[in-house]
């Protein structure tokens, strides 16, 4: 909602509640940000729609070897 009406100070606040609640997360799966950026460079130059394909190519064939 903050973004749909343009508040630039809820968006801002919201993004903090968003980011801190996923630290939490990944802190709990011994995961750190640094991990989150590897798989940002990863995808760096990959269309959303290549992306999703490719997981769903991967998890199609993980599916087909059981």
């Amino acid at each position: 909602m903050a973004a749909k009406d343009g508040d630039r100070l809820r968006i801002v606040g919201e993004t903090a509640d968003l980011w801190f609640h996923c630290l939490i997360m990944l802190a709990q799966f011994g995961l750190r940000p640094e991990d989150v950026l590897a798989e940002l460079r990863r995808r760096e130059g990959i269309s959303g729609i290549d992306e999703k394909a490719a997981r769903s190519n991967k998890q199609r064939d993980k599916a087909e070897r059981k």
